[in-house]
């Protein structure tokens, strides 16, 4: 039976016209490359996943890491697609119109265009028992369980929606960043600018720190001065490094480390990385041999 199947198929390729075999081929050749790459990308993102511990907001460290807790929103306007009118922490929406062509032999196709498409980009909140962070979904690659599609004939028009709802699991992998942390850095950059500046007026200076009068500044009188300052930039700036630390997860300049958010449990997601990596590196192999197949019959290789 198969080999009936594929004597059938050969004859099918050999009766096909130029303009028709060859751009079948172009296909199949460009989709092995392509799948070759999303089977690769996903099966990165599941090992990335799997090899992440989830670590705690308030313990954090600086970089790349993985938090899991609750979506809420922040203060301020509530976030509603523009579909639906749902209120949701994030959306993505696409509106698609069907269009049919035909070609010189009369034969018609149709596809979809796409003629609008939108991604939230309001930032919401992740909570888990330590503390909130910030996440700022810009450049994410959001999975969700929220997701439908639905026509209306008459308009033919294809939507799709998908949504990231408040209080629910929120799995998310990014870059992570305290503020409060730039701020440190920010009152170490003031220090030592007024310290420059002091040691352009000396005169000034020896009065303040040269507690011996012996025309100069010891190590341990410019430590007290180093102190002074320190002091002097943390009362301008109202003491800034007590306030309580924002922390910020955005998507990471490394092009190797992916930035995800979902509401799918973590196990879940990495065998859902995998099984599109399989589907893909199936893919793969079955465009791959059949364009040399295909090509090997047409030139009676």
């Amino acid at each position: 039976m198969f080999q009936d199947f594929s004597v059938s198929v050969e004859k099918l390729l050999l009766q096909l016209e130029p303009d028709e075999f060859w751009p079948i081929m172009a296909f199949c050749i460009t989709v092995c490359p392509f799948s070759f790459y999303w089977m690769m990308r996903w099966y990165k993102n599941a090992r990335k996943i799997e090899n992440t511990p989830t670590a705690k907001i308030r313990s954090a460290a600086q970089g790349y890491i993985e938090l899991i807790g609750q979506s809420l929103l922040m203060e301020g306007p509530k976030v509603t697609s523009p579909l639906s009118a749902k209120t949701c922490v994030w959306y993505h929406y696409k509106i698609e119109e069907k269009i049919r062509t035909s070609n010189s032999k009369k034969l018609s196709k149709s596809y979809w265009k796409v003629v609008e498409e939108q991604t939230s980009e309001e930032l919401f909140l992740l909570k888990d028992d330590t503390g909130q962070c910030v996440i700022d979904p810009d450049n994410a690659e959001v999975i969700t369980t929220h997701k439908r599609t639905w026509y209306k004939p008459l308009e033919k028009r294809r939507f799709t929606e998908e949504l990231l709802f408040e209080s629910e699991l929120l799995y998310a992998i990014g870059h992570f960043k305290s503020v409060a942390n730039i701020e440190q850095k920010k009152i170490k950059e003031h220090i030592t600018e007024l310290l420059k500046l002091w040691k352009r007026e000396p005169k000034e200076l020896l009065n303040k720190f040269d507690s011996n009068r012996d025309g100069n500044v010891s190590q341990k009188e410019w430590e007290r001065a180093r102190k002074t300052a320190e002091w002097q930039v943390k009362q301008e700036r109202k003491q800034q490094t007590k306030m309580d630390q924002l922390h910020v997860l955005t998507n990471s300049s490394h092009t190797d480390q992916a930035f995800i958010l979902s509401n799918i449990p973590e196990q879940k997601l990495i065998q859902k990385y995998k099984l599109k990596a399989t589907f893909a590196l199936v893919s793969f192999f079955s465009s791959g041999s059949l364009a040399i197949w295909a090509i090997n019959i047409r030139l009676g290789l």
